[in-house]
């Protein structure tokens, strides 16, 4: 058990649906041993949402946070170093802000801002108050997606990479009369649909496989076009962000990965996530937008299979002890847990986080490139997207919110 004498004092800053895995991150650590930090509030509009948290917080912390149902209120209360947000994509930005000028460390949920534009906002903010920014990603720190990257990028055990193939293709409509859903099919809210929500975790992790983009050409279609009743903000209005994409995205190395996704199409389900080397083939587990959080397989030239289990306890055994209690702390392979941490000892040690605002920002270029791509009908450049001078798509939404 580690001995803090001055924990972080955390507030968790909405706590609807993703705060849940959250929450079971701070249990995971505290369940270890973990005494770097405390909770010491949860804020969110509907106040029975931020009892839930801290209900259930309380439970194995052994003292329940503070209730807020208003940020500014929370700020001046006093009571927290550092604030972990886990709002609607809209109010990231609007959020996070204020905390970074208020001299809190913040921790935001991916996508890190709606557009580029509110997430050079807010990394600008944390830079002009010194503050710890880190994004909210925890695909890549699982044990499983840890040691199939270290066996694509540092083993090369499938050779130099050939090709990508990442399918997902299926009839299953969002439930619009859910509370949580309505806000995820309207683009003034969410930015976009799927490439920008799961799909965030999966731009990550393509870069962080294969490097640099240079370019990426996406159709985009909405076949979805329902009615949403009492939606945040906006009221009554209609369904409209894509729900079928096919993106080409083409890295400096020359690799093309294609990525094909509907939830409009009827008929057999199709999921795939193969990753082509000139040694053999890696087989990605689980949903093919969080790759390898469930592991891999792969299958090499002369026929030798490599089980996840194996994949695992090689990497495992590649790592001295210092490095498994950097990436595992207090032994936990839970990405959500590793997340929560490594902000905490960021802003314990002055350590850069994992995944920082930069991190956060490059993720989700190429989400808004696929989307970019899309509106313009042609190929579009990840550079030009990243420095602001392509942003059709993302105009009307810095327009609506005043970005």
């Amino acid at each position: 058990m580690s001995n803090v004498t001055n924990p972080v004092r955390l507030a968790l800053i909405g706590c609807g649906g993703i705060s849940g895995a959250h929450v079971n991150g701070y249990k995971a650590l505290f369940e270890r041993g973990c005494r770097e930090f405390i909770v010491t509030a949860c804020c969110d509009v509907r106040e029975q949402s931020a009892r839930r948290r801290a209900q259930e917080i309380a439970a194995f912390q052994g003292s329940e946070p503070a209730l807020f149902t208003d940020q500014t209120a929370m700020v001046k209360a006093g009571i927290a170093d550092a604030a972990d947000v886990c709002l609607p994509h809209c109010f990231h930005h609007s959020s996070a802000i204020p905390l970074l000028n208020e001299g809190l460390h913040v921790m935001v949920e991916k996508p890190i801002g709606i557009t580029v534009k509110a997430t050079r906002q807010i990394i600008e903010s944390a830079d002009k108050n010194g503050r710890v920014l880190a994004t909210a990603e925890n695909i890549r720190r699982y044990l499983t997606t840890r040691a199939c990257a270290w066996a694509i990028r540092e083993q090369h055990l499938i050779g130099e990479m050939r090709l990508v193939n990442v399918q997902s293709i299926n009839y299953s409509q969002f439930d619009y009369t859910n509370p949580a859903m309505k806000w995820r099919g309207v683009k003034l809210l969410t930015g976009g649909g799927m490439i920008m929500d799961s799909g965030a975790h999966f731009t990550d992790m393509m870069q962080l496989l294969f490097g640099e983009v240079d370019e990426v050409y996406c159709t985009l279609n909405s076949y979805d076009h329902r009615p949403i009743l009492d939606a945040p903000v906006i009221g009554n209005t209609t369904a409209d962000v894509e729900d079928t994409w096919h993106a080409i995205i083409r890295f400096t190395s020359g690799l093309h990965v294609l990525w094909t996704h509907s939830r409009s199409l009827y008929g057999e389900a199709v999921s795939t996530a193969n990753y082509y080397g000139s040694r053999g083939t890696m087989r990605a587990l689980g949903f093919a937008f969080h790759p390898f959080q469930n592991g891999g397989t792969a299958v090499l030239a002369d026929g030798t299979e490599v089980s996840n289990e194996s994949l695992q306890a090689d990497y495992m055994a590649s790592l001295t002890e210092d490095e498994k209690n950097r990436l595992f702390p207090y032994g936990s392979t839970d990405g959500f847990a590793v997340e929560v941490w490594d902000f905490v000892n960021s802003i314990r040690t002055g350590q850069k986080p994992e995944m920082d605002g930069m991190a956060g920002l490059r993720a989700k270029v190429l989400c808004e490139a696929c989307y970019e791509s899309g509106v313009a009908g042609k190929p579009v450049k990840y550079n030009d997207v990243l420095n602001g001078t392509v942003d059709l798509y993302q105009r009307p939404i810095n327009e609506y919110w005043k970005i």
